[in-house]
C-alpha cells in the first residue's frame, strides 16, 4: 500500500528528470558543437554526411594566437574586473544610502538613476562619444571603464537597493545603542549580511560588461580592443573562419564559467536572500 501510495511521486520525480535532462542537452548541444568545431579541420567542418570522426587539429588555436586574439581577451577582462569593482565601491554605500536614509526627492532621484539603465544604449553612446572625444578619452582604457561603470551602476544600485531594505534594520539599531558609529555599522553589521547579495549583483554586472559591444566598439579603436569587437575580423574576405570564431566563442565562455564556478555559493544565497523571511 505504501509502495503504491509513493508511486505516483517517483513517477512525477521521473519526469521532471527526464524533462531536465532533455533541456540540459538541448541547451549544451550548441556548446558541444562549438567545441569540435574548435579542432575540426576546415574540410571536414560542413562535410555532408556530418563526420563525426576526424583527425584533431590545432591550426584553429595557432591563427588565434598569431592574430592577438589572446590580448583582446586579457583587455577584456581587465575591463569587466577594473570597471565592476568601480561599480561595486561606488554603488554599495549609494544603494544602502536610498535604502535607509531619508533626503529631498529620494524616489525622483532613484527613477532618474533607473531610467539611465532603461533608456537604449544607442542614445547614450552618442552622447558619450562627443564628450570623450572633447576630453581626449576616445580610445582609452579609462574612458572605457568609465563608460562600463556608468551603465552597469544604475543597474547595481537598483537591484542592491532592494537587498537592502530586506535586512533587518534591527541589528543596526541595536549596534547604535551600544555607540556604534554609522561607518561602523555598516562594516561590521550591514556588509557581512549584505555580502552575498554584493557578489549575485556584482557577477551579473560583470557578465554584462563582457558581453557589451557598442560601447567598446564606438568608444574604442585600436589601441583599445575588446574580445566582442575583435570577432568580426574572422569574417574575411575569403569567408567566415568557422573553427577560429569557435575558439574565440570558448574562449570568451571560460572566464564567465570560471567566476561564476567560483562564486556560485555566493551566488545562491545571494540570489536567494529575502525570499524566505522568518
Amino acid at each position: 500500500m505504501a509502495a503504491a501510495a509513493d508511486r505516483p511521486e517517483g513517477s512525477k520525480g521521473y519526469f521532471w528528470t527526464s524533462v531536465t535532462v532533455v533541456y540540459a542537452l538541448i541547451v549544451l548541444f550548441p556548446i558541444y558543437w562549438m567545441a569540435s568545431m574548435m579542432v575540426k579541420p576546415n574540410d571536414a567542418m560542413f562535410a555532408r554526411p556530418t563526420q563525426f570522426l576526424f583527425t584533431p587539429t590545432l591550426e584553429h588555436f595557432e591563427y588565434v594566437l598569431a592574430q592577438g586574439f589572446h590580448w583582446y581577451l586579457l583587455t577584456s577582462f581587465l575591463l569587466c574586473t577594473v570597471s565592476t569593482a568601480l561599480v561595486v565601491i561606488i554603488g554599495t554605500p549609494a544603494a544602502y544610502a536610498f535604502a535607509r536614509f531619508e533626503m529631498r526627492a529620494k524616489d525622483d532621484l532613484f527613477l532618474f538613476i533607473l531610467g539611465s539603465r532603461m533608456a537604449p544604449p544607442v542614445c547614450l553612446v552618442i552622447p558619450f562619444y562627443l564628450i570623450f572625444a572633447k576630453v581626449g578619452l576616445l580610445d582609452t582604457f579609462l574612458g572605457l571603464t568609465l563608460a562600463y561603470m556608468t551603465f552597469n551602476l544604475s543597474f547595481y544600485i537598483w537591484v542592491l537597493r532592494s537587498f537592502c531594505r530586506d535586512l533587518p534594520v534591527e541589528l543596526e539599531e541595536a549596534a547604535a545603542l551600544e555607540g556604534w558609529s554609522r561607518p561602523q555599522i555598516f562594516r561590521r553589521v550591514v556588509f557581512p549580511l549584505l555580502r552575498n547579495g554584493i557578489v549575485a549583483t556584482a557577477v551579473l554586472c560583470f557578465i554584462f560588461a563582457w558581453n557589451e559591444f557598442l560601447f567598446a566598439f564606438m568608444l574604442g579603436g585600436k589601441a583599445v580592443q575588446t574580445l566582442p569587437v575583435s570577432i568580426p575580423k574572422l569574417i574575411t574576405s575569403q569567408g567566415v573562419r568557422w573553427g577560429e570564431m569557435a575558439v574565440v566563442g570558448m574562449t570568451a565562455l571560460l572566464p564567465v564559467l570560471a567566476v561564476v564556478f567560483v562564486l556560485q555559493r555566493h551566488i545562491v544565497r545571494g540570489l536567494t536572500l529575502g525570499a524566505v523571511k522568518g
